[in-house]
């Protein structure tokens, strides 16, 4: 393994340094989590390490709107920046001084090291073909080549644009709602004479250019390709599941356990969130809720479900550190499909799941296999 792969062992689950496990540590549930927690709001973790000296990991947070220095770019006619920040260095090199390696990588010789670089166009899948002074005037020596270093953390690639117009200030806007957001690209600003300029997401595009982002056919909307009809086939949809409960640690648990299996998981942190976020039209198969929760508790938000008609026939299973028989018969009374405590075993909640799902109410059976 080279070092990011072998970095990368702290992230999966059950993974641990320890020979034993306790009630405090060993059970390889840590860096995994902290990495699904950053992603699901779009953040980001990296590990540098130097042997003898110690470790940095550096996370990365999306900003909802900020001001930022950007350096503006332009390539196939359509202009992208990269924030300051993940900018190492900008220059034209001579197109004599590009050499190539034994794959048939493009590199110039920079600071000591062979950068490799590669267009930028081929890493956010631009589908332009016109010339750059076609439109916004001017032409650029040909034999001249305009390389922007990115870096993050201690990683640095060189891509390949068609001009540097040069540094300015742009406020950030994250790309938010039903659009997805397309690959390299973390936000978007307005510019004065009102057009919309993408904000290029330096982590991802570097994620990108090594490899360790696959890029699915189609999901970014800079490409435009033409596909031949194919023969229409039923569509498969994996079950959603939502899970509600205040504490963070369970939902990302409960997450991990059913995202492997192929279920879509949604979280709330609380009944009230789940309500809000179920009558606003969240798609949902499937709910596990704790019982004692700020705002709204489980047994509230139960209640409300059955009353509803939209959401009565959802079921909603009970997960809960509450095993008194009252609980478990208000539970009942209010139709609850499923009635578990914590700890709980994994295979026994995912088989009970795809129960639940069938129409089966687990809850009678539950409670006679805990006598």
């Amino acid at each position: 393994m080279n070092t990011l792969e072998t970095y990368e062992l702290i992230f999966r689950h059950g993974f641990s340094t320890r020979d034993q496990a306790d009630d405090f540590a060993g059970r390889g549930v840590g860096m995994d989590v902290v990495r699904t927690a950053l992603s699901e709001i779009r953040g980001a973790i990296n590990i540098d390490s130097e042997l003898g000296k110690g470790t940095s990991f550096t996370i990365r947070l999306p900003l909802t709107l900020s001001i930022s220095k950007a350096l503006s770019c332009l390539n196939n006619q359509a202009r992208i920046a990269f924030p300051m920040d993940g900018v190492e260095d900008m220059f034209d090199v001579p197109r004599d001084r590009i050499q190539t390696d034994e794959k048939g990588q493009s590199y110039i010789q920079w600071r000591d090291m062979s950068l490799t670089f590669q267009p930028l166009s081929d890493l956010l899948q631009f589908n332009r073909a016109l010339g750059r002074g076609r439109v916004y005037g001017g032409s650029q020596d040909d034999d001249m080549v305009s390389i922007v270093v990115l870096r993050n953390a201690n990683t640095y690639i060189g891509i390949q644009v068609d001009r540097v117009l040069g540094e300015q200030e742009i406020v950030i806007k994250q790309i938010e709602g039903p659009v997805p957001k397309p690959m390299g690209i973390a936000g978007a600003t307005v510019l004065g004479d009102g057009r919309v300029m993408p904000i290029g997401d330096v982590p991802e595009l570097i994620d990108i250019a090594q490899g360790r982002v696959r890029r699915e056919a189609g999901s970014s909307l800079w490409s435009q390709v033409d596909l031949p009809p194919e023969d229409e086939e039923p569509v498969k949809t994996e079950p959603t599941v939502l899970i509600v409960d205040d504490s963070i640690t369970v939902r990302e648990l409960l997450s991990m356990s059913f995202n492997k299996v192929g279920y879509r998981v949604e979280q709330a942190r609380d009944g009230q969130e789940a309500w809000e976020k179920m009558r606003s039209g969240l798609p949902c198969d499937l709910v596990f809720c704790d019982i004692e929760m700020p705002r709204m508790d489980g047994l509230e938000l139960l209640s409300r479900m059955q009353k509803d008609s939209l959401l009565k026939n959802i079921p909603i299973a009970m997960l809960t550190s509450r095993g008194a028989d009252r609980h478990r018969q208000m539970a009942v009374d209010l139709g609850a499909s499923g009635y578990f405590t914590k700890p709980y075993l994994e295979e026994a909640l995912l088989e009970a799941a795809q129960r639940m799902l069938k129409g089966e109410v687990l809850i009678n059976q539950v409670a006679e296999e805990a006598e």
